[in-house]
């Protein structure tokens, strides 16, 4: 009996692994991804099954869940924020078609758990703050759709064929190799060039906020939730951080005083399609989660991560 990891090889994927071992719950993994990053996953060599598959593809799903018996399911596979808005139908194929791809095939092979990645996109800007679980969601992003479209399929399964459904709502996950200048990314890659000595300019303006929670701790809550042997409800929000653009320069110049980053002239950011804080509460009081990382404590192992992966010393 297996747990399948879609996604597993991506970013959040390896620290769930990472995260399931070190509980003693990884016995037998299987890490399904389109295009697999065995170099992120070579820590975890003999220890896992790596499988090439497309979750869009129904054929691979299925064959999958049944040639490995897969009795729980960490869903975390999805074209991310940006690249749904670039790509729709992609976004479409991948997010919702690959969701439902998964859950009927976990409906055929008596799968007992599906954990899903969903995200704060699922709600729409002007709610008041912070959002609770039971708040209107009218998305305006492609990715909040597909999002929500899941988590609406997921609980039909529950409801109807008894698979036991949860998921978790993230803000945008901060992790070392998520390059890219979109608001969307800024975190990630600002944190990076610092770390790797590259120039940087933050393309937001200093004041911007953007709601981040750092991979370790999404990773963690996923594991968290998997362990619950009672849940009150199916979908719960984790809360994240919610540092100014010049805040986050501020600390990882606190970290690397001669960082190469700063901010370019006459930036403007869009608004966020979605609301800035969100109520956890539930999560808290229900199976026991509580953020680990603040800001500097982010950048501070975020730091480490990265000179870890690039092999180069705590000093520059």
């Amino acid at each position: 009996m297996s747990i399948l990891i879609t996604g597993g090889t991506g970013s959040l994927g390896a620290y769930l692994t990472k995260a399931l071992l070190k509980e003693g719950l990884g016995d037998h993994l299987v890490l399904f991804d389109y295009r697999p990053d065995y170099e992120r996953v070579a820590e975890f060599a003999g220890r896992v099954e790596i499988v090439s598959g497309n979750i869009a593809d129904w054929p691979d799903v299925l064959r999958t869940i049944k040639e490995y018996k897969v009795r729980k399911i960490f869903h975390l596979a999805a074209l991310l924020f940006t690249e749904s808005m670039e790509r729709p139908y992609a976004g479409f194929k991948i997010n919702l078609e690959g969701t439902v791809n998964l859950l009927e095939a976990a409906r055929m092979y008596s799968v007992e758990k599906v954990i899903f990645a969903s995200t704060i996109a699922t709600y729409g800007p002007g709610l008041p703050e912070p959002v609770k679980e039971g708040a209107p969601q009218v998305p305006e992003s492609l990715y909040g759709i597909a999002k929500l479209a899941g988590e609406l399929w997921g609980l039909y399964y529950h409801r109807q064929y008894g698979i036991d459904f949860r998921a978790l709502r993230f803000a945008r996950i901060v992790n070392a190799g998520r390059s890219g200048f979109g608001t969307a990314l800024f975190p990630s890659s600002l944190i990076e060039d610092a770390v790797l000595g590259r120039r940087h300019e933050v393309n937001v303006p200093g004041d911007y906020r953007v709601p981040i929670t750092y991979i370790k701790d999404a990773a963690r809550a996923l594991v968290m939730l998997y362990k619950a042997s009672d849940v009150k409800r199916r979908i719960y929000n984790i809360n994240g951080i919610l540092p100014s653009a010049g805040e986050i320069v501020d600390s990882v110049k606190a970290h690397i005083p001669d960082a190469p980053v700063n901010f370019a002239k006459n930036t403007e950011a869009p608004p966020l399609p979605m609301p800035l804080s969100y109520d956890d509460t539930r999560a808290s009081e229900e199976f026991g989660w509580g953020m680990k990382y603040d800001l500097d404590a982010m950048i501070d192992d975020f730091i480490q991560e990265v000179q870890k992966k690039h092999g180069i010393g705590r000093e520059r």
